[in-house]
């Protein structure tokens, strides 16, 4: 994967960064930013397997405020890519300009 945009690389994002994301639970990143990659895993193979104890561990790194958008950023992502997967739609590095 190959980070290709600006406003990414402004903030920080390494292609080492997304290299680690593959591992992310011994990659370089806080306990809160693992929980919230957890919460994605999950959300994305079987949303029915949010359960009680993912929140709980949730609460405790994030406001309520914060899940409400943490959520709805993911199941924004994750509507998308199954948008672009299932039209079809060439995108990052395999899109003909």
């Amino acid at each position: 994967m190959a980070t290709r945009y600006a406003l990414g690389r402004r903030e920080g994002i390494t292609e080492e960064l997304v290299t680690a994301l593959r591992d992310y639970e011994r990659g370089p990143f806080s306990e809160r930013e693992k929980a919230a990659l957890r919460y994605a895993d999950r959300l994305f193979a079987d949303h029915h397997a949010v359960d009680d104890g993912l929140w709980d561990h949730l609460r405790a790194r994030f406001t309520d405020d914060e899940l409400l958008e943490l959520t709805w950023v993911l199941a924004e992502f994750i509507a998308l890519g199954k948008v672009i997967y299932v039209l079809g739609i060439r995108h990052g590095g395999h899109a003909q300009v």
